[in-house]
């Protein structure tokens, strides 16, 4: 992905599944499948923290300067990705709850890899609400993207991959069946499944500059506020662009200090095993630094909640504690899973334990 941003870009136009915004960088002589099926589990993901939270604002024609803090989660996209006849067309199972998602990104992979997209494809997700902070609709895109990358022999390499699919990310309109409409994407759902380790720092333009893997000992669990209400794509993107200039604010304000600590505080402590340093940041940011406030139009009484939530930092029973993207989901990484279960579910919410996934995605199973 080359070039810069286009600022007469119309912010956030509708657009159809398959269209192709920022080409890859070296465009591909057309591949040819090199096996007649795949099969591959990809992780989720948890995003922690924002870095450079003002370069999240606006449209950018799909090209982000922000990073990212992830946690691969080890709750899965199951796809399946057959090769049919020559001109046979693109093919989903009818029990695939996401189509739009699904064939956008088998579209754009074949269009990477200059073939046509002669597939037939199925997806079995693990069970996550979708807006909650899961970046479920850009990791099922990985995911799909990916296998039928892998079908072809993985010839796009997962340095270009990553930018690729954040340049050409969207999801379901919501007002308009059919459409797509742009999303900020960062980067971290597609990275968490492309890259090992269970935890990694995503730079600007969609780079990963750090992946280790999580301690064993620890472990993710995951509230998620009861009364949540699953709102269109559309609606929560009016309300996030009412909110671009507290991102912006924020942004300005706290940007070195989160680029110091990072750089010279968390990257190298977590290369170490040890992730209190990053845990700190991570608290700070979320809680102090303004974070939670400019996602609160994600869900009615959020800063509420997480005036509640804190008490687990406080207590010293999660080493990361944090609204995951722009929430409503809260989680903790911790060594403590109960503790923090119940206080969970103390606030009326549902409690989701998982365990982080220290590799990459995952071929899985020999086609019959």
């Amino acid at each position: 992905m080359t070039g810069t941003p286009t600022p007469t870009a119309p912010l956030f136009e509708p657009f159809a599944p398959g269209t192709v915004h920022h080409p890859l960088a070296a465009p591909l002589r057309p591949v040819r499948a090199v096996a007649d099926e795949v099969r591959v589990r990809y992780p989720t993901r948890l995003n922690a923290m924002a870095l450079q939270p003002g370069a999240i604002a606006g449209d950018h024609h799909l090209i982000y300067d922000a990073g990212e803090v992830v946690l691969s989660v080890a709750r899965y996209h199951h796809v399946r990705v057959r090769r049919r006849e020559p001109g046979a067309g693109l093919l989903l199972d009818p029990g695939v709850r996401r189509p739009e998602l699904v064939e956008h990104a088998a579209r754009i992979m074949c269009a990477a890899l200059g073939a046509d997209p002669d597939l037939e494809i199925g997806v079995d997700s693990d069970r996550l609400p979708v807006h909650a902070g899961f970046g479920s609709s850009s990791s099922l895109i990985a995911a799909v993207a990916a296998a039928v990358n892998h079908l072809h022999g993985c010839p796009v390499d997962r340095a270009d991959l990553l930018p690729y699919l954040t340049g050409n990310h969207g999801e379901e309109h919501g007002g308009r069946p059919g459409l797509l409409t742009p999303v900020q994407c960062i980067g971290g759902s597609a990275a968490s499944g492309l890259y090992p380790g269970g935890l990694q720092v995503v730079a600007g333009r969609s780079t990963v500059v750090l992946a280790v893997p999580v301690p064993e000992r620890l472990t993710l669990v995951i509230g998620v506020p009861t009364s949540l209400e699953e709102r269109p794509t559309d609606e929560l993107m009016a309300a996030e662009v009412a909110h671009f200039d507290r991102f912006r604010a924020t942004g300005e304000r706290w940007a070195p200090t989160i680029a110091f600590r990072m750089l010279h505080e968390a990257m190298p402590a977590a290369l170490r095993g040890d992730l209190a340093p990053l845990g700190s940041l991570v608290f700070d940011y979320r809680f102090r630094m303004g974070s939670i406030e400019n996602c609160s139009f994600s869900h009615p009484g959020l800063t509420e909640l997480a005036g509640e939530v804190e008490s687990l930092w406080h207590e010293k029973a999660a080493t990361v504690l944090a609204l995951s993207s722009v929430g409503p989901a809260f989680f903790a990484l911790t060594d403590d899973p109960d503790r923090c279960a119940g206080r969970f579910a103390e606030l009326d919410m549902d409690v989701i334990h998982a365990r982080p996934h220290n590799g990459t995605y995952e071929e899985t199973g020999t086609p019959r």
